[in-house]
């Protein structure tokens, strides 16, 4: 699902989306926290990407596992 003007992936989203692939609820996951160190592997951090990449947002595996946080993520997407 894209966002209300169809540019791809927002802040909010990336959050609910690795909250469930962590089994967590969103609120839990903070903006600075290490996805890494919540257990966000490269399988599940991969499945992200697809499936973010299918909505039309440009993303690449190695930038995020670089910076593995909510508020890196968006700085790279260019969203807030």
């Amino acid at each position: 699902m894209a966002t209300p003007d169809g540019s791809g992936v927002d802040l909010e989203r990336m959050r609910t989306d690795v909250a469930r692939a962590l089994d967590e609820p969103p609120e839990a996951i903070g903006d600075g926290d290490d996805l890494l160190d919540r257990g966000l592997d490269s399988i599940r951090l991969m499945s992200l990407v697809e499936q973010w990449r299918a909505d039309g947002t440009e993303v690449s595996f190695i930038d995020l596992a670089e910076t593995p946080t909510l508020e890196a993520w968006a700085g790279l997407l260019g969203r807030s």
